[in-house]
């Protein structure tokens, strides 16, 4: 009680305290850089890791995209190639020939782009106002997370908005004052924004956390607020000093007398339920996908953040404004009783019981039967349309020591027409490649003095005289002639004309850029697009044999990455994830229960009930959804269980504290009439925040996620008010140790 009597003496100076971090947090809001790159987040010693890292010390990092266009024939579409290759941020951009395809007797020619990864978003816009006037279907990972960011940037205020907007009437209806609701918002406000400020600690946060924590945090912490407010109510209503609902001296006096009290009341379980939730979340900082620390970390701090504003910013604003709270108080808040609902739990003689204990079981039996899938599986309208005309098209890097000598350049080509020779689904699997022997062959030809003769036009004997008096000899790799020729422009006015000398320059500038894409600082590099889509049963296989050619050829010195390479690592690694993320939620929410309860029973209880609506939930999800994306699982799971087990520590402290007067079935259906409010409220904000998401955002990333937690929620939400009620009941002998209980 000591320290809640400080902070109701204190209570001015600590709200001024936090809205002045509240302003300095706001000016921080803009200062964490967006990750839209989930390959970041992969392990250190991952394939794609290891090739991203060598390639980011030698070369410029890519990105890629496509462009279908029906409107123009082959010549035009090659002209347009060449002036998408003229914009800034384009390596290499390509009509690809002989790859026309036919729909309803229109002819679809594709182009063929890579970027540089800085340059990518620069290069798409001039791209896209390029061939603003033509018909066009378009794909790649430029596309992808240009969509990405629009998405995130112009559905998350609306999702947070109707989130906001629902949440409100359901606290209209919860509490007794139009005021109330108000003041839950400025104290959820004022934790997101200083958990939003307070992310200008880390070098990043990837789009996921930044989409979803604000809305997760609004659900996780409100019912922290919600616990407070309901003990406030009950202590002013106990009127045990006479004074609180006077509006001098006295009447502040008995408030503040009332909030000691309720702030002492509260401390308990809101720590409880808060440490349990940061326990979930502190879980996934152990991922090797470690998006699950930026996710973890952040909504930790946030949870942490909710429960320090609640304890020490709200008792302030609630005593100050509590005149006015009770000026606007209204009379159609929800009353709910929870002596109906128990007494039909008793009247069913344990049925009701037993068939939710069924279902968990077959939710457990079912879930262990989910397939799961590591990458994007629908794709929208357009790039859907672009595949079946001309396939998927995912591209992979293969790295290995290169330089500019004969002998590497043959040892690529060995490279290259190994990996030619791997096949899928009765087919090659490789369907373009981008290598310093394939885009720039013709560079890298032995030229004669014959051949030399014939590209100038001019006689053989002319070339040799010249030749020699310049020190050239033949045979001469083309890239090499090249550069010599170009050495002595002087001396080839009267070989070459103005035009030609032009031509020469234009050759030199592609080989130069050739060479920046595939050699720099003694590494090669070879770009290969696959035929594949990364949720293909062949993926695992196709990839093994690359990196088995890859290796015949250079040994440990080769590296693979990409897309579909970081997509076989991430698969590789998840059954060890879903392993250390659920020991250690379940192991670190089981010992604070442990140490609230000083009961082996009651975190057996809770974390059984809050992991059979887990089970529920994930069958649930396999059986609607198909698939479930990997990282909504572990995430979920994560969440599920560190949040809502909340519900159970709530109900199961109010039925040992009505157990020191009421027989069994009397104390569970009193516990729960008090933890209805606090349990509905906080349960249909998570499910409404958890549908909103999945409903409103069309990032099947964060959809995913929003959709499994109000499962989630809802699963949770019937099994503690169904089943944990009869469950205190049936072991209250090992609960609360009363020997002269009445057991009736």
């Amino acid at each position: 009680m000591r320290l809640a009597r400080w902070t109701v003496r204190h209570r001015k100076a600590l709200a001024v305290l936090f809205l002045a971090l509240t302003v300095l947090a706001c000016t921080q809001l803009t200062a964490t850089p967006i990750n839209y790159d989930l390959t970041s987040y992969l392990s250190e010693d991952t394939d794609t890791a290891r090739g991203l890292r060598r390639m980011q010390a030698a070369f410029e990092e890519t990105a890629s995209f496509r462009v279908a266009l029906s409107d123009v024939d082959a010549d035009g579409a090659e002209a347009l190639a060449r002036e998408i290759a003229a914009l800034p941020g384009v390596m290499s951009s390509a009509y690809a020939a002989g790859k026309d395809a036919a729909e309803d007797g229109t002819v679809w020619r594709l182009i063929e782009v890579m970027t540089t990864a800085d340059g990518a978003a620069e290069a798409w816009d001039a791209a896209e106002a390029l061939l603003a006037d033509h018909p066009r279907l378009r794909d790649g990972t430029v596309r992808d997370s240009r969509i990405l960011q629009n998405s995130i940037r112009s559905e998350m205020p609306g999702v947070m908005i109707v989130s906001c907007v629902i949440v409100l009437v359901v606290l209209l209806l919860m509490t007794h004052s139009w005021i109330q609701p108000l003041l839950f918002f400025v104290i959820i406000g004022v934790s997101i924004l200083l958990n939003m400020g307070s992310n200008a600690v880390f070098p990043s946060i990837s789009f996921i956390t930044f989409a979803v924590t604000a809305i997760l945090q609004l659900a996780l912490a409100m019912d922290y607020s919600i616990m407070l407010i309901n003990a406030y109510d009950r202590e002013l209503s106990a009127g045990s000093t006479g004074s609180a609902g006077r509006t001098g001296s006295a009447g502040r006096t008995g408030s503040a007398e009332a909030m000691v009290r309720a702030l002492s009341a509260t401390y308990m379980p809101v720590l409880s339920s808060s440490l349990t939730t940061v326990a979930g979340m502190l879980s996934l900082v152990t991922m090797s996908f470690t998006i699950g620390y930026d996710i973890g970390m952040v909504l930790a701090k946030g949870i942490l953040i909710s429960m320090l504003t609640v304890f020490f910013m709200m008792p302030g604003l609630l005593v100050g404004l509590t005149p006015l709270i009770r000026r606007t108080s209204h009379r159609f808040h929800l009353r709910f009783s929870g002596e109906g609902v128990v007494r039909a739990l008793r009247s069913s003689r344990g049925m009701v019981a037993a068939l939710l204990i069924i279902l968990t079981v077959g939710g457990a039996a079912l879930q262990f039967g989910n397939r799961y899938t590591y990458t994007v599986q629908a794709m929208d309208e357009e790039s859907a349309r672009l595949s079946r005309l001309f396939g998927s098209a995912n591209q992979i890097a293969l790295i290995y020591p290169g330089d500019d000598s004969d002998e590497d350049y043959a040892r690529e080509r060995d490279l290259l027409a190994r990996v030619a020779a791997i096949e899928a689904n009765g087919a090659p699997v490789v369907q373009d490649v981008y290598a310093m022997t394939t885009t720039g062959a013709q560079a890298l030809e032995m030229l004669d003095a014959n051949a030399v003769a014939a590209m100038l036009q001019t006689s053989p004997l002319r070339v040799t005289t010249l030749s020699a008096l310049a020190g050239i000899r033949y045979p001469i790799r083309a890239d090499r002639l090249l550069s010599q020729v170009l050495g002595m422009r002087d001396a080839l006015g009267a070989l070459a004309s103005e035009d030609q000398l032009a031509q020469l320059d234009q050759l030199a500038a592609q080989l130069n850029s050739a060479r920046h894409a595939f050699r720099q600082n003694g590494e090669g590099r070879a770009v290969l697009t696959l035929g594949l889509y990364s949720t293909d049963p062949e993926r695992a296989r196709v990839l093994g044999e690359i990196k088995a050619a890859l290796q015949g050829v250079y040994g440990d010195e080769g590296a693979l990455t990409g897309g579909m390479v970081a997509t076989n690592d991430i698969a590789a690694s998840f059954e060890s994830d879903v392993r250390r993320v659920s020991f250690l939620t379940i192991g670190a929410v089981f010992l604070i229960i442990l140490c609230s309860f000083r009961s082996i029973i009651v975190p057996l209880l809770l974390v059984l009930v809050i992991q059979g609506a887990v089970w529920l939930n994930m069958a649930v999800s396999g059986m609607i959804d198909g698939q479930i994306f990997f990282m909504c699982y572990l995430i979920c799971m994560a969440l599920q269980m560190g949040a809502t087990i909340d519900y159970g520590i709530l109900l199961t402290t109010h039925y040992r504290a009505m157990r020191a007067a009421l027989p069994p079935w009397a104390a569970a259906a009193r516990a729960l009439t008090l933890s209805l409010p606090t349990l509905l409220t906080s349960g249909f904000a998570l499910i409404i925040a958890g549908f909103s998401v999945g409903i409103m955002s069309s990032v099947f990333y964060i959809s995913s996620i929003g959709t499994m937690l109000g499962r989630g929620a809802i699963a949770s939400l019937l099994l503690i008010v169904l089943l944990l009620p009869c469950l205190l009941v049936w072991t209250d002998r090992w609960i609360v140790r009363r020997p002269n209980d009445e057991r009736a």
